[in-house]
């Protein structure tokens, strides 16, 4: 962008002045060009900001000149001499629209993740002078680690979620989730089980093994379990899973390091079927309603001549 640096404008603002200026573009084409820029502009405040406020129809214009100059660059390829050739030829909405396509490449990327990215992102001043492509580009790298996490997620989801897999958008919401399936999926081979999901006399096996084993013993099988997990993932699971940092497994091996009610704190990072928590929680006849009916649920326990 070392033409629009030199010259303190985005490159479509110097293309139609230097098209002007040498008269390669008619003043009926000039003025059809700015009829169409307030035209687009009012479309894009109307439909996406409050022009009540004209702070936000100078939005407005800020956007559609940044989604017309992303479109002109990918058409163009910053050749100026072609820019022109293509304002004349084939208009500056042909231009906007080639930067709303690249603009829409987020929403078939990731739909949640699109929703997540305001319009205004792509709002470029008069006198910006950065190659908007290089922001593009950077919010479709992170489109596709968003499409990646929610990839991977159900595919660990179909085989550790122990109940129905309920899909969040809310991208904290799946690492966490996630991380509580693989948890689950090294808890299950520290006990050298090969289901994928705990039942109650499963977790009670791992329980007594997490209590009567040597710490130092039962890190060495996390880094074992780690291992045999690993192999079992495909290769690009398993190298997403290593960039987000979810292979280290601190939580994990920190609960077994400190040693201080080892069994109740591993219980909360694992993903665990809903009776198995009822049962962990003493809540016999139901969903977790944080001892509402113990009362109750002792009775049920206890035989009828107490």
């Amino acid at each position: 962008m070392r033409i629009a640096e030199l010259r303190n404008h985005p490159f479509l603002l110097l293309v139609l002045k230097d098209g002007e200026s040498e008269g390669y573009f008619s003043p009926e084409l000039v003025h059809k060009i700015k009829q169409q820029l307030v035209d687009m502009s009012l479309r894009i405040a109307s439909d996406n900001l409050s022009i009540i406020y004209a702070d936000q129809i100078n939005k407005g214009c800020e956007i559609v000149l940044g989604i017309t100059n992303l479109g002109l660059l990918d058409l163009c390829d910053k050749d100026e001499v072609k820019a022109k050739e293509i304002i004349k030829t084939q208009g500056i909405v042909y231009c906007f629209r080639a930067g709303w396509a690249k603009y829409a490449q987020l929403k078939k990327i990731s739909p949640s993740y699109f929703e997540s990215i305001s319009i205004t992102s792509y709002a470029l001043a008069i006198n910006d002078t950065a190659d908007i492509r290089v922001m593009h580009d950077s919010l479709l790298k992170e489109g596709y680690k968003s499409a990646k996490l929610l990839d991977v997620y159900k595919n660990i989801a179909a085989s550790y979620c122990a109940s129905t897999i309920l899909v969040d958008n809310d991208e904290d919401i799946l690492l966490f989730e996630l991380q509580r399936f693989i948890n689950t999926a090294i808890a299950l081979l520290m006990i050298d089980s090969d289901k994928k999901v705990f039942t109650s006399s499963l977790y009670q096996t791992f329980n007594t093994y997490l209590t009567s084993t040597n710490k130092d013993d039962l890190l060495e099988k996390v880094e074992l379990c780690i291992l045999k997990l690993t192999g079992q993932l495909s290769i690009l699971t398993k190298s997403y899973l290593q960039e987000i940092d979810l292979l280290s497994f601190y939580e994990f091996k920190g609960i077994i390091n400190q040693q201080i009610d080892v069994a109740i704190h591993i219980q909360e990072i694992l993903e665990l079927p809903l009776t198995v928590a009822n049962e962990l929680h003493g809540d016999f006849e139901g969903g977790y309603d944080f001892h509402a009916d113990d009362e109750d649920d002792l009775a049920y326990l206890m035989p009828d001549d107490r």
